[in-house]
């Protein structure tokens, strides 16, 4: 009798990896799965199950927030990975705010708010945690603050449409 033992090296393991993303409504987004240096099919599914996409890159329109499962099978002996990506809509975001340091009574805030059904920007004073609050209308994408009656210092401008935080900056009045 001949006796044949076989020894296999072990393989060296890999993650299925990407990126989530954050984006505009209706902005283009590019899903990159990440190279495991090796020949491998990248397929993309939806939550459904349903096979979107085979490739390492996938776009896709960030109409709403949406998960998306990477499967990564190496094609010399079919092990896989996984990874759940997610492309999550921004619902507001603050642009710019223009004059900063703000040395005028007025500044400038350039904001956009998407899906949300009500906005508004609040003002903090950082060293004596006052604030002020100005409601927004989801249809223009700027607003003029009143600085006149503001001390001098640092404070904190919070986007927040349907009640959450959606985005932060800083304001230097001098």
């Amino acid at each position: 009798a001949v006796h044949y033992q076989v020894v296999r090296d072990p393989r060296a393991l890999f993650g299925a990896d990407a990126d989530d993303k954050e984006a505009d409504k209706d902005a283009i987004v590019d899903l990159k799965a990440e190279d495991i240096g090796e020949d491998a099919i990248y397929n993309w599914y939806d939550m459904d199950g349903n096979l979107v996409f085979t490739g390492k890159d996938l776009s896709v329109t960030a109409d709403i927030t949406k998960k998306y499962k990477l499967e990564v099978i190496a094609e010399l002996d079919g092990y896989k990975d996984y990874k759940e990506v997610e492309v999550k809509v921004k619902m507001g975001e603050i642009i710019g705010i223009s004059p900063n340091p703000a040395t005028a009574n007025q500044t400038v805030v350039s904001y956009h708010t998407q899906g949300g059904s009500s906005a508004y920007l609040a003002v903090f004073n950082v060293a004596t945690g006052g604030s002020d609050q100005y409601i927004l209308n989801l249809g223009e994408t700027s607003i003029t603050l009143d600085l006149s009656n503001y001390q001098a210092g640092n404070y904190e401008v919070l986007l927040v449409t349907d009640g959450v935080v959606r985005d932060t900056e800083s304001l230097l009045v001098q």
